[in-house]
């Protein structure tokens, strides 16, 4: 025990998973090997600066509720009323099929839902494997048909077996991604969880539409048993009255729950792409003064309308000037 706790001390100092297990990361550590790959950046100001700075572009109010997936650490967070209310494992994009950075609204749960392959994979992956294999799409239950114009369409019906699982969360966005649930349960007992084609894999769906639906639909008392006796063989939408805001994140520094600051690994290796760009020379432009000539653009602007709102032109008959006032003009 004491072992296994001093483990877990050198993985924590070393900021590498723990689990007080002598695996490969941590045999590693101890022999003084450095990370390799897109790990975090060697000047940890650096890191937590580019982490800050895509903070900034998120919106400024996330809803209440809210969903926050960090695509680096893996994870799935749900928050309400400011708080963390629930989290779960997630399986995110592999590089190059990376899950998009982006927000929007998750408006239903669909229950048994039917997965139309996305055109890149079906001529990509699916018609490379039909060519050497006529009967490979049957096998995993996937369904094809041609339109006059040529145009394939490959669909896998509702069922355990689907690659959507059992429940699809939906929140419609430009590049068509979406949580779900999986069939391939065993990746989520491996550390880095990179292997979809940009869809989120969540761990857990069931708790999470029961979590989902307590808020949105508290009245209607979903459980994770009512909804798995929805599970068949025909779609099933739940429309959410109260739309909750999904923001997909990219955080490769961030503070937990225990104000630990937290590293993980750069796995689309961004971080350092972006450390270039806030370094680089254009972002140095606007903070060098030049010395310019003085001429009739730097002279002040002199209005119509005098300090208190009188007119400073030419008079009417009749003395002062009763129009509106200086701001009165702006307001028009």
């Amino acid at each position: 025990m004491m072992t296994k706790c001093a483990v877990k001390t050198f993985q924590t100092e070393s900021e590498i998973a723990v689990d007080g297990n002598l695996g490969l990361n941590t045999v590693r550590a101890l022999n003084g090997e450095k990370k390799v790959a897109h790990g975090p950046s060697p000047d940890l100001i650096d890191t937590i600066i580019v982490n800050m700075e895509r903070w900034r572009w998120m919106p400024r109010n996330l809803g209440n509720p809210h969903v926050i997936v960090n695509v680096p650490d893996y994870t799935l967070r749900l928050y309400n009323n400011g708080k963390s209310f629930w989290h779960t494992k997630i399986v995110a994009g592999k590089p190059g099929k990376a899950t998009p950075m982006v927000s929007a609204d998750m408006k239903f749960i669909t229950v048994n839902p039917t997965w139309n392959v996305p055109p890149s994979i079906i001529e990509n992956e699916y018609l490379p494997a039909l060519q050497g294999d006529p009967q490979a799409l049957d096998r995993i239950g996937l369904k094809i048909t041609q339109d006059q114009d040529g145009t394939v369409h490959v669909w896998q019906p509702p069922g355990a077996g689907n690659a959507l699982g059992r429940i699809r969360f939906n929140f419609p966005n430009k590049f068509l991604v979406y949580q779900h649930d999986t069939p391939d349960k065993y990746l989520f007992a491996r550390q880095k969880r990179a292997y979809s084609h940009g869809c989120m894999r969540v761990q857990n769906p069931l708790t999470y539409s029961e979590k989902l639906l307590s808020l949105v639909l508290p009245n209607e008392h979903y459980t994770e048993a009512r909804l798995e006796g929805m599970f068949g063989g025909s779609e099933t939408n739940i429309n959410f009255p109260k739309f909750i805001p999904v923001h997909l994140t990219y955080q490769t520094a961030f503070v937990d729950d225990h104000g630990k600051l937290q590293l993980r690994e750069d796995v689309y290796g961004r971080d350092a792409r972006m450390i270039a760009i806030l370094k680089g020379s254009e972002r140095k432009v606007a903070d060098i003064a030049i010395e310019r000539h003085r001429n009739n653009s730097s002279k002040p602007v002199r209005s119509l309308y005098g300090d208190r709102g009188y007119y400073s032109g030419p008079r009417y008959s009749g003395g002062g000037y009763s129009g509106p006032s200086f701001l009165d003009f702006f307001s028009r």
